[in-house]
């Protein structure tokens, strides 16, 4: 009885598995980069007091709709606004976020990506008023004073209190 020659399919096969992996694409997950403090420090957050003119409050209501200071602005300003305010006030600056629980991520991001944009672009105009370079041209020991003289500065309200989706 003849018989069919298969030593050769674990090879194909695993060659096939190979050349499908290496032109898959894999889905990247979206997040925010932020460093978060040590762990090993068992101290309280330290409470500071901030002047009402040093702070800009952004709130996203349950509705998805953005309040900057008490007052609706269209997403496509705040990022112009956030810039200014961080250039007027300086290091002592305060941004403040409070997202409603029934709000939607993507608002949220939306806005985190905004103020991340907004320190950027104050961090560049000010490496170029210092140093005539753009931040990511600068050594690193520019790049650390620059981010000195524009600390990013940015503070959460957790309010559990409003409740969720069920």
């Amino acid at each position: 009885m003849p018989a069919l020659n298969t030593t050769s399919t674990a090879d194909i096969s695993f060659m096939l598995l190979i050349f499908f992996l290496m032109v898959s694409s894999m889905d990247l997950d979206k997040g925010l980069a932020r460093q978060l403090p040590p762990a090993d420090k068992p101290d309280a957050p330290q409470q500071m007091q901030v002047q009402r003119d040093r702070v800009l409050e952004f709130v996203i209501d349950a509705n998805d709709q953005l309040l900057v200071d008490g007052k609706p602005m269209p997403q496509a300003e705040v990022q112009r606004y956030t810039e200014e305010f961080i250039a007027r006030v300086g290091k002592e600056h305060l941004l403040s976020v409070e997202a409603h629980p029934q709000s939607t991520y993507n608002t949220y991001f939306t806005l985190q990506n905004t103020i991340v944009a907004a320190y950027r672009n104050v961090r560049n105009r000010t490496a170029q008023a210092k140093y005539g370079k753009p931040l990511k041209a600068l050594t690193d020991e520019e790049q650390l004073i620059v981010r000195e003289l524009v600390p990013q500065r940015v503070a959460e309200k957790y309010n559990t209190q409003k409740g969720g989706e069920q």
